[in-house]
């Protein structure tokens, strides 16, 4: 019976062991973006958006071979564009995380290109490095899930204001209607 006991204990570990690394875990779902994330992902994207809008300025400036204002259009609106394109890409899905990091790797490294251009004021090395900021910028947006985006809120302000313009213009001019005497009544009268 002694020599029962220890092979048992063996046998019922061994089977413990078969039946744990065996057992299939639960299939999980693929990640996938929640409503929070999503919210996230457009206030981040953000400053992505109004680079790719305002982008044209500095090719103008190359253009032109106007250097201070490209030195100064790179040093200030997009002064922080790589802190904000590497949040945005850390708040994707991790597999989507390493491509929008390695564009915008590209997109940084064009940046610095072009300021080293501008420095030396060589205009085919920068005309060109904006030319591939701007298509990687393209690429980079793609990369990223599109968000219902809240209107502008300058637009927003704008519309309300119209609209106000207009009711404050119908009021007046009702009023105007009312005080003024409509001379071709006494004229007939």
């Amino acid at each position: 019976m002694k020599i029962f006991r220890p092979i048992l204990s063996l046998i019922l570990v061994l089977a413990t062991t078969l039946l744990v690394s065996c057992g299939g875990g639960a299939v999980s779902a693929p990640p996938t973006y929640t409503p929070e994330k999503l919210q996230k992902i457009s206030t981040y994207r953000i400053p992505l958006d109004i680079a790719r809008e305002r982008i044209p300025e500095l090719g103008q400036s190359i253009a032109k071979e106007d250097w201070v204002n490209a030195d100064s259009f790179l040093h200030g609106p997009l002064g922080s564009i790589r802190r904000d394109l590497t949040y945005l890409s850390n708040t994707l899905l991790p597999e989507e995380q390493e491509p929008a990091l390695n564009v915008a790797k590209d997109i940084f490294r064009h940046l610095e290109n072009i300021d080293a251009a501008v420095s030396e004021k060589n205009y085919t090395v920068a005309i060109n490095q904006y030319k591939e900021a701007v298509s990687d910028l393209d690429i980079y947006a793609s990369l990223i899930p599109q968000t219902k985006q809240p209107e502008n809120p300058a637009k927003q302000a704008m519309k309300e204001a119209e609209n106000t313009f207009a009711g404050v213009k119908a009021e007046v001019e009702e009023t105007i209607e009312q005080i003024v005497p409509n001379f071709d009544e006494k004229d007939n009268a």
